[in-house]
């Protein structure tokens, strides 16, 4: 372990939970070797990372604790979502082969996959998952001659008090995606949401043990409440079918949970992701802040995302032209002028190391497979310093500090294609030292000359804001 990092989205508990329903629904093994153990280590072999390539899918293990230990995790963000139904009742139906093929593609139990499409209640899996990570809360772990834990914490002071002994910690911070986990968005099952049932499941959310930080009120599919943006690719785009609800804004039922999660009066007001939202959504959300907090700057959080390199959604005009070209030019990715308003808010921005996500396939090919490990690894990680880049030359167009909001948001074990070379978390040492060669080539070039005085800093912090400290700071602010 050689650097700290901060990851403001994963998902540790997806691939254990589901595991244990092949042997004990919802337990979280205190035994490692165990499938379904949040500190089960299952790194990729040859045959997982050249299926990866080939096929884009991720079977192997990104984030369970025993990598993020390794890696170096200090603090992460872990998102309990539920798996939507969408991903399970396909265009397949619900038959064994469609299981198996579902299970292939998700990766975590034909018997997990039987009890989402059987279940008619998202919130008591959403609580089955919370009493997932607390069953091994604070239980220590012995790896390679160190104690280990990891500790759900509610507030900074947890964090930055630390350990009372020598155990080495991971800080968790709990959020959520989506709202479906209210238990609305069941028309799959010919359920309608009950108002009054999502909004006392929204306030038993603010009232558990360990507070909720924020949340991302949609995902992949119609849940009744905000309208998502387009998000699948390739084989599962094939198979599912998230057209009901795209692209749409907040229903009567989505704004009365949105004001219920930001009601401050019991200090556990619990922040919006705008990951997942749809263009409309949020720009109905900015409105909703400036008509209904006109005196309050609320951050602004996009835990896992991406540019897309636009100036805004009106204005599809590229004006970075060192990067032209580079970006996924999608309405799931942020625009300038969002990253403008981020900033202004104090805001955090979390990258995701998704290649479907971070350039356009005309980038992607530049750093393929094919080249070698040492040039493979400097041409994926500029993937993500193109990320970092862009966003610090758009604000430092607008006269803002340009390194503040870049964070990590990894969204590993989330059904995500990784970097090629930065498989699991347990790279992260390696992605630091590759970040700051780019990082030393920018401000070395011709077009670093633009940035102002204040935003010519080292490369060496450039990094560390990206690693850890924007993210830092940002808890610091506001958890």
């Amino acid at each position: 372990m050689e650097a700290l990092f901060i990851d403001l989205h994963t998902h540790p508990a997806i691939k254990p939970l589901g595991k244990s329903f092949n042997s004990q629904t919802g337990q979280n093994s205190p035994n490692r070797n165990r499938q379904n153990s949040l500190w089960h280590a299952d790194a990729p072999s040859f045959l997982d990372k050249l299926a990866n390539i080939t096929t884009t899918l991720t079977k192997f293990r990104q984030a369970d604790f025993t990598t993020l230990a390794k890696g170096g995790a200090q603090v992460v963000c872990v998102s309990l979502c539920g798996l939507e139904k969408g991903f399970v009742m396909t265009k397949l139906g619900t038959s064994l082969p469609a299981d198996l093929i579902n299970n292939l593609v998700i990766g975590m139990g034909r018997k997990r996959i039987d009890h989402v499409q059987q279940m008619s209640n998202y919130f008591t899996d959403l609580e089955m998952e919370y009493q997932f990570y607390k069953q091994l809360d604070g239980h220590r772990i012995l790896l390679d001659g160190a104690w280990y834990q990891y500790k759900i914490v509610s507030d900074f002071s947890e964090i930055e008090s630390g350990s009372e002994d020598q155990t080495n910690t991971i800080y968790v911070i709990l959020t959520i995606e989506g709202g479906h986990v209210f238990n609305c968005g069941l028309q799959r099952m010919g359920k309608t949401a009950d108002a009054a049932e999502v909004l006392a499941n929204v306030k038993k959310v603010k009232q558990w043990d360990h507070r909720l930080f924020f949340m991302g009120l949609t995902h992949h599919f119609n849940n009744e409440l905000v309208g998502h943006a387009p998000s699948l690719s390739g084989l599962v785009s094939k198979l599912c079918d998230q057209k009901e609800g795209m692209n749409t804004g907040f229903t009567d039922l989505g704004w009365k949970v949105l004001r219920q999660l930001l009601d401050n009066t019991d200090g556990r007001r619990v922040l919006i992701d705008l990951k997942h939202m749809s263009v409309q959504a949020r720009e109905e959300y900015y409105q909703f802040l400036k008509q209904e907090h006109p005196n309050e700057i609320i951050p602004l959080i996009v835990s896992h995302g991406a540019v897309n390199g636009f100036r805004s959604h009106l204005e599809l005009v590229e004006d970075d032209l060192f990067n032209y070209g580079k970006f996924q030019g999608t309405a799931i990715n942020f625009y300038d002028d969002e990253l403008v308003r981020i900033a202004q808010s104090g805001g955090i921005f979390g990258i995701q190391f998704d290649e479907r996500r971070v350039a356009s396939k005309l980038e992607l090919k530049k750093s393929g497979p094919f080249l070698n490990r040492r040039k493979m690894l400097f041409h994926q990680s500029k993937l993500i310093w193109n990320q970092i880049e862009h966003m610090a030359e758009v604000l430092n167009r607008h006269g803002l500090f340009a390194w503040g909001i870049q964070s990590i948001g990894t969204d590993f074990d989330g059904m995500i294609n990784p970097l090629n070379g930065f498989w699991t978390a347990g790279e992260m040492p390696l992605f630091d030292s590759y970040l700051e060669k780019h990082a030393f080539n920018f401000l070395q070039s011709e077009q670093s000359k633009t940035l102002t005085a204040f935003n010519r800093i080292k490369p060496s912090e450039i990094v560390d804001r990206f690693m850890k400290e924007n993210a830092y700071d940002f808890l610091k602010r506001n958890f």
